[in-house]
This record gives C-alpha cells, structure tokens and sequence, in this order.
C-alpha cells in the first residue's frame, strides 16, 4: 500500500471553494458567447414553480425553457413580471434545443441548498400527524431485529 503526500491546495482550488462558500453568481453563456446570465443560489420559491412546472408539464417540449426562465429569474418579482414573456422569448424567439439549456440547468442544480432541505423534510415527516404510529411491542420488536442482524442489514417485518 503506498503512502500519498498531502499537498496544500492549489489557488483555483482556493478561489473555487471561496466562491461556493461565499454564495458568489456563476455566469452561464449559452449559444453566443456574449450573453451571459447570472445563475445564483435557488430560493424556495423558485424551487417550488419549478417543481409546479416539472410536474404539471411533464415531458412537454417547453419545459426546458420554462425551467432555464426560472432559474434565470430566480425572484418572485422577477417571476411574476416577466416569466411568462421570459421563457417564450427563449422557446419562440431564441429557439434554444435542450442542448443549449444544458448549461444554465445543470448550474442551477449545483446552487440548490440540498442538505439542509433533506434534513429538514426528514425531520418533518416524522413529525406527521398522518403517519403510522407504531405500538410499543412493534417498536422493540422492530429495533430488536436491527440490532441482531448481521453485517448491519436490516431484516423486513411484517409485524401489525
């Protein structure tokens, strides 16, 4: 087994985690190389249109452009005034291909705050009034089987 030398990072390493950390815009060009658009970090109510839009939508041809609009806009002023002409100057006019929108999704994808939203929804959905409360004998029972298990597998109960 060979030993590797821990080296300190390089500076474009540096400035990389510097602007991650540091919520910084990431500038996304799509077909000319002139026009750029600020992708910055998602807010929670884009997150929630695009999930709208995802869902209502489906495999639709627009919905690349609809979803690059929000991320572009990624304000809820922003939204309500201009995404409707937003995304159909992108679908209609522009006529960018999913190839094209590639970029600005794929960047708005790296700015979603995914491990705090996790932890949140795991936390919220045990506290659920709606779920299945388990007995005090299904609990041991189900803690019980865990813990026995080998190699750390969990063995599935039919218990209740």
């Amino acid at each position: 087994m060979e030993i590797k030398k821990i080296e300190q990072p390089s500076a474009d390493s540096e400035q990389l985690l510097d602007d991650i950390l540091g919520d910084s815009v990431e500038m996304v060009s799509l077909r000319s190389k002139k026009k750029q658009y600020p992708v910055r970090w998602m807010k929670p109510g884009t997150m929630r249109k695009l999930t709208h839009i995802i869902l209502k939508k489906g495999n639709d041809s627009k919905l690349s452009c609809m979803c690059a609009s929000l991320i572009i806009l990624n304000n809820f002023w922003k939204i309500k005034c201009f995404y409707p002409l937003h995304w159909r100057w992108f679908y209609y006019i522009k006529q960018y291909t999913d190839d094209e929108l590639f970029p600005i999704i794929a960047a708005g994808k790296k700015k979603v705050p995914l491990q705090t939203y996790l932890m949140n929804i795991t936390l919220l959905t045990e506290m659920k009034d709606t779920i299945m409360i388990m007995k005090k004998e299904e609990a041991i029972t189900s803690l019980l089987g865990r813990s026995t298990e080998p190699d750390g597998k969990v063995q599935k109960t039919t218990v209740g």
